[in-house]
């Protein structure tokens, strides 16, 4: 029997196919996915959700369709520092050490001899550097009008005003959803795989914020989250979206989300408040405590706080705060 020879054009095709699906297996994006794979037993739901979703955003776009081996260091921090100059500094961290660690299973499994993120983190940014700019005491009257009057958005101005005055993360307000506050009680509870220390936290909230998700209820009640993305309204607004606010208001280098935390803090121990209570409020623990942590820590006396610092910043917006530290015995 003769043995059968196939047509060049068929073999041609064949190795083409082969030669296509081994490039496929070397882009970025697919060795990120096998990374995702090989980690995501081991993720709550929502941190799966946030670290691909990171990617998706950020890093696909740049270099998923690129062969892993062939991107260079250099392209890696013009890219992060893209990321830097958006400001968003602490998901530019974020995104490198995911990136780094994809990297990792690349070298362990023999298919890339480097890794091009090692040693990047030292010429980046940190968040300490400008993630907390904050205003001084003397700009703030001015910056809390601004945001009253933000002409642009609704939403926006309102998430603007509570994260002024409620001391948490802006990522935490910008992932919250309408299931986490309980109205009645006046408190909303963060769950802990939305908190950096995986914490559950509950924070009280003033007369001043429930006016203001009154006011957002109308905008966003019909959706899950309080800040739903345009034409997206399973996913929040951007990470972004508080920090282009305050530039849009002529704040760009002088005032971040995560700045209000610094002013709050700086505000309520220099009026005398207890620097436990501020600390519980801002979700800080100390080393060694995690297992004691209460969710609900001085609840009562921030309670008495928060509802103190938002009447301080309403004074502060219209121009009648009397200096003078704050009365400890009244604190519960």
């Amino acid at each position: 029997m003769s043995e059968i020879i196939e047509p060049l054009h068929v073999i041609s095709k064949r190795v083409r196919k082969a030669a296509e699906l081994e490039a496929s297996k070397s882009t970025f994006e697919h060795l990120a996915r096998e990374w995702y794979a090989t980690k995501r037993l081991g993720w709550k739901d929502a941190t799966a959700t946030r670290i691909i979703g990171a990617l998706e955003l950020h890093v696909f776009p740049v270099f998923g369709s690129r062969p892993f081996k062939e991107i260079l260091p250099i392209e890696w921090m013009e890219f992060l520092r893209s990321m830097e100059a958006k400001g968003i500094i602490e998901q530019t961290s974020r995104v490198r050490a995911l990136c780094r660690d994809i990297y990792d299973l690349g070298k362990v499994t023999g298919r890339c001899p480097h890794n091009p993120l090692e040693g990047l983190h030292k010429f980046l940014q940190t968040k300490t550097v400008e993630n907390m700019a904050h205003v001084s005491q003397e700009e703030l009257p001015a910056l809390l009008r601004a945001i009253r009057s933000y002409p642009h958005a609704q939403d926006v101005r309102i998430g603007l005003s509570l994260l002024s005055m409620l001391v948490c993360r802006p990522t935490e307000l910008r992932a919250a959803t309408w299931s986490e506050f309980d109205l009645p009680n006046a408190l909303w509870t963060i769950p802990a795989e939305r908190m950096k220390r995986g914490r559950e936290h509950v924070v009280p909230l003033p007369r001043q914020a429930l006016a203001l998700l009154d006011e957002l209820r109308p905008l966003t009640g019909a959706y899950q989250l309080l800040f739903p993305g345009r034409g997206r309204g399973d996913k929040p607004r951007s990470d972004t979206v508080f920090l282009m606010a305050l530039r849009r208001l002529g704040y760009e280098g002088r005032q971040t989300g995560h700045g209000f935390r610094h002013i709050a803090s700086t505000t309520l121990n220099e009026y005398g408040f207890d620097e436990n209570h501020i600390e519980a409020q801002l979700s800080h623990v100390k080393e060694g405590v995690a297992g004691v942590y209460n969710k609900a820590i001085y609840l009562e006396q921030r309670k008495v706080m928060m509802q103190w610092y938002a009447d301080y910043l309403d004074k502060l917006a219209n121009g009648n705060v009397v200096e003078g530290a704050f009365q400890k015995a009244s604190q519960v």
